[in-house]
């Protein structure tokens, strides 16, 4: 839970307040297939805020039996508590939060802790951060317990702003201590590490409307502390700060960006490379080892009615020659809007994707190969792309106060194909094609509207085709000055392959209410219906939840 608080008005208002809230939810399911969901789950939430004058401590709790199955241990924790108290431009962080520094160092890892952030008028901004990132958690012989060492991480970024122009550094670094679990199987593959980031970020305003902005970060990671300690550094400046072992390894990634605006048009050029195995232990994931190169433009045209926009990029991996095939791609996007009139509006996109896989061949075994008709089987040249597109027309038929009409028809199509040599052979293609028709009928004085709609697919896998395909009507009304609103919808859909044939039928039914401002119920049913050619089977699931606030 998140929660700010302003020391700036201490003192003022009245003294002493109390407020928060609790929910309430249950789910019951039946079936008769052999699904693996518990048949009953509930759920409780609350929170409650204790405040004097404007300073408060909040309190919130989450439990429900849907854990009771989890019999493994994980490194971290689910239910999580934070306070974040204000004072002028002090921001405070403390318990369990979240920071993001930039998106090659701290980004977005949850951490057990404090922070601060200082954001002064002056040109000066600090922010820092120390916590628990994971928690010493034993290997207790489960196949799905993750073991973990305790890791903890420390940050600072410090920005320096001015007018024209923004400077930045950060520092993070992170450290498993390698005596908080006793030892890990091998299998398991886990490892004591420690990390050291430094990013240097700027941009600087060229003109009014042109601006360039770039980054560039460095990382080095010891994968296992237990490693032998080496007496040679290395040339990456982490190298400096971290102790060099015989597992540590350093890597850099680099992007910049220009950004040009007129009339009411843009137009950006953006480059990012990423070494391959670029890590740091403040995210969860990172996407290394490419080269990208991306430009973009929007423009507004014919007294605001026509917005238009596309990109364009360019991507590749495979930057140290180190894998056996190397992979290229382009991307490219158009997104056009026309508001024709009030009641009628166009749209359409249109995207591909395109890669390219080229093998490399091993130079020692063409010397020695003595099959010389076997070489375009070694020298893959592989392509795939992928294309889609979208259509959607909007039409208001009626627009009156008693009697609102919408008209609303889409279509996609989704096209992926693989050639080989520049040839897409038979069964290495698919297609899919989806149109919606609906029609809405509104009743704003007495609070209703009529959903119509006809949903219909066509897919081509290889040289299998299926199809689907059915209506759908929906009405929602409310009651009671808008304190009661319920909805019921039903759809029936058909699908047909060229060995199954599925009927499938959706009932929906919910209802909301609300009490006094402060209570809300809610029910919501759904009964789904299939007749398949193994036979038919059943799906209920019933939701009931009451939430009040004080």
């Amino acid at each position: 839970m998140a929660q700010t608080v302003d020391l700036e008005t201490l003192g003022k208002g009245k003294a002493f307040k109390l407020g928060g809230g609790v929910s309430a939810n249950t789910v019951f399911y039946d079936s008769d297939q052999e699904i693996g969901r518990q048949p009953f789950t509930y759920f409780l939430q609350g929170n409650l805020n204790i405040m004097f004058y404007q300073f408060s401590m909040p309190v919130s709790y989450s439990y429900s039996n849907q854990g009771e199955q989890l019999n493994y241990n994980l490194p971290f924790n689910f239910n999580r508590l934070s306070l974040h108290p204000k004072y002028k431009w002090i921001q405070g962080h403390i318990g369990d939060g979240s920071m993001g520094f930039s998106p090659y160092t701290l980004n977005g890892h949850q951490f057990t802790g404090g922070g601060l952030e200082l954001t002064p008028n002056g040109p000066w901004k600090v922010s820092t951060m120390v916590g628990r990132l994971l928690k010493a958690t034993e290997e207790d012989g489960e196949e799905r317990t993750i073991p973990a060492f305790r890791r903890m991480g420390y940050g600072l970024k410090v920005g320096y702003e001015k007018e024209r122009y923004i400077l930045g550094m950060t520092g993070f670094y992170a450290k498993d201590e390698i005596n908080s679990i006793l030892a890990v199987p091998d299998d398991k593959g886990i490892t004591p590490k420690e990390n050291m980031v430094l990013s240097f970020e700027g941009c600087y305003k060229i003109l009014e409307n042109l601006k360039v902005g770039a980054e560039y970060a460095s990382t080095g990671i010891t994968q296992d502390l237990r490693a032998d300690v080496l007496d040679n550094g290395r040339g990456n400046i982490t190298g400096l700060f971290l102790k060099n072992r015989a597992s540590t390894e350093y890597f850099t990634a680099i992007r910049t960006g220009l950004d040009y605006i007129f009339n009411k048009s843009s137009i950006g050029l953006a480059y990012e490379r990423i070494d391959p195995g670029y890590e740091t232990l403040g995210a969860y994931y990172f996407n290394s080892d490419f080269e990208n190169i991306t430009l973009n433009s929007s423009t507004i045209l014919f007294n605001n009615k026509v917005h238009l926009s596309f990109n364009i990029g360019y991507q590749r991996d495979d930057l140290e020659k180190q894998k056996q095939q190397a992979i290229k791609r382009t991307v490219g996007a158009v997104n056009i809007a026309y508001n024709a009139s009030e009641r009628l509006v166009l749209s359409g996109s249109y995207s591909n994707f395109s890669t390219f896989t080229n093998a490399k061949v091993n130079q020692f075994d063409v010397i020695n190969d003595d099959d010389l008709l076997d070489n375009p089987d070694e020298q893959l040249d592989y392509k795939q792309l992928s294309q889609n597109a979208n259509i959607n027309i909007n039409y208001i038929l009626s627009q009156k106060q008693r009697l609102q009409q919408n008209l609303n028809i889409n279509y996609a199509l989704a096209d992926v194909s693989n050639a080989k040599d520049g040839v897409v052979h038979i069964g290495n293609a698919s297609t899919f094609h989806n149109g919606n028709v609906s029609y809405t009928l509104g009743f704003p004085e007495k609070g209703m509207n009529i959903t119509a709609a006809l949903n219909g697919t066509l897919n081509t896998i290889g040289m299998e085709d299926s199809t689907t395909w059915g209506p759908t009507l929906n009405i929602n009304h409310k009651f009671f000055e808008n304190t009661l609103i319920t909805n019921f919808g039903i759809s029936h859909n058909t699908n047909n392959s060229t060995n199954s044939s599925t009927k499938i039928t959706n009932l929906r039914a919910n209802a909301s209410y609300e009490w006094k401002k402060k209570h809300n119920f809610n029910l919501n049913l759904i009964q789904l219906l299939r007749n398949l050619s193994t036979g038919d089977s059943h799906e209920l699931t019933i939701t009931f939840g009451h939430s009040y606030s004080f």
